[in-house]
């Protein structure tokens, strides 16, 4: 039960013993364990240098369990603080393995994984191994199943790790994934719109970068380019980043990055922002949980208040007299 803290089976029992009937020898030790005193003087020394035991003061011989709620637990936490070292360890040699590969073999940074079901295999162990963030980029067509990227997702979340994502405002014209898309938000995940992404794209821990190469006509990918920890992954990180701070929250209640214009009455600015992420009716009504009526009279009277001729237009009008 104590390897994890360095005492072996024969020292744990003598422990066990010590701590029932301190003080004792080591006499009294050997007769209740039923072997010899070496060894049980061996275990004694383990003990006392664990600070687990001592020898009572004034008898020589006799030895006294410290409180196990004291020794043991001083034990676990310099063993806690050993392992945290070694995990920060970790991605010392981690990087340094990786700057090797990256001088003597380049092309090992980079792999290709084929086939749908190799890519969401690979996509659902990173995933797994996420401890802090996933970001991603998202568009049609699909690397994985729903259903499948849905359950990694659900796991993720449930576990802690942020997910951060930037999608194709197509994606809310679809209702199914509107849907789950709404689900997730819900769960846990922050989620924003652009007209459009740059690629598709999982980062795990920004360490590793999962992008589909290649599509067929069904929507499926067919090949995966899997990005290691290089400048190259560090690159697509610093992208996301710059087109999150660019895109629209939908589904939350998180705010703009700008502050309602004086001039926007309730509800107005919101929609300005969802109309310049290029966002159709229906993907609004969905978003301010408006009709999609009520949606095209709005859009209809900011229109006219810009003085423009489309929703294009106006947005620019809208830029111009900082109203976004």
């Amino acid at each position: 039960m104590l390897e994890s803290v360095g005492l072996d089976d024969h020292t744990e029992q003598t422990y066990r013993h010590l701590v029932a009937r301190s003080p004792a020898t080591v006499a009294d030790l050997a007769r209740l364990l039923g072997v010899g005193d070496q060894r049980v003087r061996r275990s004694l020394d383990a003990l006392v240098g664990l600070e687990l035991a001592f020898v009572e003061p004034g008898r020589t011989g006799r030895y006294v369990a410290v409180d196990p709620r004291v020794g043991l637990t001083t034990l676990i936490h310099a063993r806690r603080l050993e392992l945290e070292r070694t995990t920060a360890a970790v991605d010392i040699y981690a990087a340094e393995f990786h700057e090797r590969m990256l001088r003597t073999d380049p092309q090992r940074l980079v792999e290709l994984v084929e086939g749908p079901a190799a890519i969401t295999a690979r996509l659902t162990e990173l995933m797994a191994g996420a401890k802090e963030e996933v970001l991603a980029f998202d568009a049609p067509p699909y690397v994985t199943a729903d259903q499948t990227a849905s359950r990694s997702e659900h796991e993720l979340l449930a576990r802690g790790v942020r997910v951060r994502a930037v999608y194709a405002t197509e994606v809310l014209a679809i209702p199914d994934r509107a849907d789950r898309l709404r689900g997730l938000v819900l769960l846990g995940e922050q989620a924003r719109v652009l007209p459009r992404v740059p690629l598709k794209m999982v980062v795990i821990d920004g360490r590793d970068a999962v992008i589909p190469l290649t599509a067929s006509a069904e929507g499926t990918r067919s090949i995966a380019a899997l990005v290691h920890r290089s400048r190259l992954c560090d690159a697509l990180v610093e992208l996301f980043e710059a087109s999150w701070q660019q895109a629209t929250p939908v589904f939350s209640a998180e705010a703009p990055e700008t502050d309602a214009h004086p001039d926007l009455g309730e509800g107005e600015h919101a929609l300005l922002h969802l109309l310049h992420a290029g966002l159709k009716d229906e993907a609004i009504s969905r978003q301010l949980g408006i009709s999609e009526r009520t949606v095209r009279r709005r859009v209809t009277s900011l229109i006219s208040r810009l003085g423009a001729t489309s929703r294009f237009q106006a947005g620019a009008q809208a830029v111009r007299r900082g109203w976004l």
